[in-house]
């Protein structure tokens, strides 16, 4: 077992015995001062933010990984359009060539840059939302000055709860529902990235996956925020399938391909994300029938060789074609081997929804600030 392996099980653990007990409390050091590490950060940071001139809207969380950010994004910003705005996108573009320096991905006519100097999520951004700048950079302050110079009225501000050099109007704080509070631990002792009293801040609370958690669960959840945020509106979503888009038609910025085209194919699914369970999970939703998979860690750059490894798996368990998720897929553009391939790829899009319609208390975030 590896050390991160081991440490995500101890993260688990309520009641460590023996050396487990002992290495639970040595992280338990660390854990303290990396909080007093993010405190002292913030005080500085805070000290120090900038305004943007125009109005921010940040959507991040509390813990380590993946809640749902960039799904929530791209909701937004088709919300921000269907009412005339104008929104940019600012992220940081994590391990990217342009993450240090900064620079434009797409400048809302033209993707500017190939997807390894944009990074993984923000070209996906790019492609799903054409006519919308999307910027990268460690220094959001300047990425937000450009995105005024492009012409934006809105800042969409990715994975910014804890960015505290660009002041924001409103943060709205994804809860992941399947591991709401990061085991009630800051790293490396458990997944928060900040204390619990950080919900404070939260201008909204969106729970994600909240189709599989169970009513009980989630009421678990919301006494936890309502003792935070005892006004903040609490809102369900669900991650659920939206298009299958065949690669080449993806490839051209084409989001065309309804569902029941697919429903009953055979699939063999291809992915490197944090969590492969779920896209299993969204590709049964979609219709589709799995005959395997192939799992890489998460921000993997995928060459031909393990592209032609997968077509052969997927011959052998029988499949009539390949899925990938969307930031796969931008990972697979320059591969010969996708291109060549007599098995065909196609790639699942999601979109996260508000449950019992009631978008309007979304959109209440920002109406005002308009």
């Amino acid at each position: 077992m590896s050390l991160e392996a081991y440490v995500t099980n101890l993260m688990k653990e309520r009641n460590p015995r023996g050396f487990d007990a002992a290495f639970a409390g040595f992280l338990s050091l660390l854990e303290k001062l990396y909080l007093k590490g993010v405190r002292k950060r913030r005080a500085r940071e805070t000290a120090n933010a900038v305004e943007a001139g125009i109005p921010v809207i940040s959507v991040g969380n509390v813990t380590a990984g993946g809640a749902g950010k960039t799904p929530c994004i791209l909701m937004i910003a088709e919300l921000l359009l269907k009412e005339g705005k104008k929104p940019a996108i600012i992220s940081r573009g994590y391990k990217s060539g342009l993450e240090k320096k900064g620079g434009v991905v797409s400048d809302g006519k033209s993707i500017l840059v190939s997807q390894k100097e944009a990074g993984d999520e923000p070209y996906m951004m790019a492609l799903r939302l054409p006519t919308v700048p999307v910027l990268v950079g460690k220094d959001r302050k300047v990425s937000a000055k450009k995105a005024v110079a492009l012409g934006a009225d809105v800042l969409l501000l990715d994975d910014g709860f804890q960015y505290w050099g660009l002041d924001r109007d409103r943060d709205i704080v994804l809860i992941d529902c399947m591991n709401p509070f990061g085991y009630f631990h800051a790293l490396p002792r458990g997944l928060l990235r900040e204390p619990l009293t950080a919900l404070g801040r939260a201008s909204l609370f969106l729970l994600t996956k909240s189709d599989k958690a169970s009513d009980e669960e989630k009421l678990k959840i919301k006494r936890v925020l309502r003792h935070y945020g005892r006004t903040t509106p609490i809102l369900e979503t669900a991650h659920s399938p939206s298009k299958i888009v065949p690669y080449e038609t993806w490839r051209k910025r084409i989001h065309e391909g309804e569902l029941p085209a697919v429903s009953g194919r055979k699939a063999f699914l291809v992915s490197g994300i944090g969590n492969p369970a779920s896209f299993a999970e969204t590709a049964s939703e979609a219709g589709l029938v799995r005959t395997g998979d192939m799992s890489f860690p998460d921000h993997h750059a995928y060459t031909d060789e393990d592209v032609r490894k997968a077509i052969k798996e997927a011959e052998r368990s029988g499949a009539d074609l390949i899925a990938v998720t969307e930031k796969d897929a931008v990972k697979l553009m320059n591969l010969e081997s996708v291109r060549n391939s007599k098995m065909p790829f196609y790639v699942l899009e999601i979109e996260m929804t508000i449950k019992g319609h009631q978008e309007e208390i979304l959109e209440e975030q920002w109406e005002e600030l308009l």
